[in-house]
């Protein structure tokens, strides 16, 4: 029988795993009642409680053992690399949030299913078949799958807002920059890295770092017309949190500016209401650190060349943002439950 809350547990506590903690903390509805990472129970309380993006919790947090106490909250800890191993019958676990950047794939959680849980929610782009989801865009064709994809951040920022652009004036192809901040996958000085991407080896704080990205393919899932006319980067910047997504369309036909701002504004306030947000404020990255959107579009960057070359510019708080979204699929699941 199900528990009055959604019982979570979080596997993978980094970035994303720790930004999701703090929303469900938040969240009457739901229940953080297990964690499972590979360092130590006392870094894990420490990061949770300080960060330097986000500020400090105001919560009580402890460790004793292998219980993490927030206030009058007891969540059991685990350092287990293999979840087959996992002892988690006892925890009721509804959703699994994997976010280790490990088991994409629909096989690799099958053991946490095998454990008792319920649904796993893998929080990045799934590498077989396994069904992808985005808030606003597919999420009510969900079918009662026991494990999802949440795709990455940067498809949750780009596909709802290509959805409105090709529902009106259709996409002939889009190239994708992202100015990315920097991740713990980068270097924090030169030194050597192990991708196959040699400018990896350097600083992230001190270069402007292109990447190849994966938010083509990730995007091209949910636009199969586009799958071979799209290009994305990752220009990585020294800046700890944010992105700002400068999409650059083809258009099926001629428009103004006007004509396109008028629609995303009319469609962001009536169909994706806390999913995405406008903005006219000449803001910069800083004012969008722990932005509970999927992206905010700055409709004065707006722009169209010969009428069917648009550009858009968004911004997303690529770990918060996204850990919303991650935490609101939770309850998407277990509404149709």
């Amino acid at each position: 029988m199900q528990s009055e809350k959604i019982r979570i547990l979080i596997n993978g506590f980094g970035r994303i795993g720790r930004s999701a903690a703090r929303i469900i903390l938040e969240e009457e509805s739901l229940e953080l009642v297990g964690i499972n990472d590979l360092y130590s129970y006392e870094q894990m309380a420490y990061l949770l409680k300080y960060d330097s993006s986000y500020g400090m919790l105001d919560y009580t947090i402890s460790v004793k053992e292998d219980r993490l106490f927030i206030d009058d909250k007891v969540i059991k800890l685990f350092s287990e690399p293999d979840p087959e191993n996992m002892d988690i019958n006892d925890l009721n676990v509804d959703v699994v949030l994997q976010c280790s950047g490990m088991f994409l794939t629909t096989g690799s959680n099958l053991p946490l299913i095998r454990n008792g849980v319920r649904k796993v929610i893998i929080s990045a782009p799934a590498t077989d078949d396994t069904p992808t989801y985005i808030l606003g865009v597919n999420d009510k064709a969900y079918k009662q799958e026991s494990v999802i994809s949440n795709s990455s951040c940067s498809a949750n920022a780009i596909v709802p807002i290509f959805k409105i652009i090709d529902k009106y004036f259709g996409i002939n192809a889009a190239m994708m920059s992202m100015y990315h901040s920097y991740t713990s996958y980068q270097n924090l000085l030169d030194g050597k890295h192990y991708s196959k991407d040699i400018r990896r080896t350097r600083s992230a704080t001190q270069n402007i770092i292109p990447l190849m990205s994966s938010a083509a393919e990730a995007t091209g899932c949910f636009f199969p017309h586009l799958k071979e006319r799209l290009y994305a980067k990752s220009i990585r910047v020294p800046i700890p949190s944010t992105t700002l997504y400068d999409l650059s369309i083809q258009l099926e036909g001629s428009y103004t500016r006007e004509e396109v701002n008028q629609r995303l504004e009319e469609e962001v306030r009536s169909s994706y209401r806390d999913i995405l947000d406008i903005t006219n404020i000449p803001n910069e990255s800083n004012d969008y650190i722990q932005n509970p959107h999927s992206a905010v579009i700055n409709l004065p960057l707006t722009d169209l060349s010969g009428g069917d070359l648009l550009r858009i510019s968004a911004w997303q708080d690529n770990e918060y943002g996204y850990a919303k979204r991650l935490v609101d699929m939770v309850k998407v699941i277990q509404e149709t439950t």
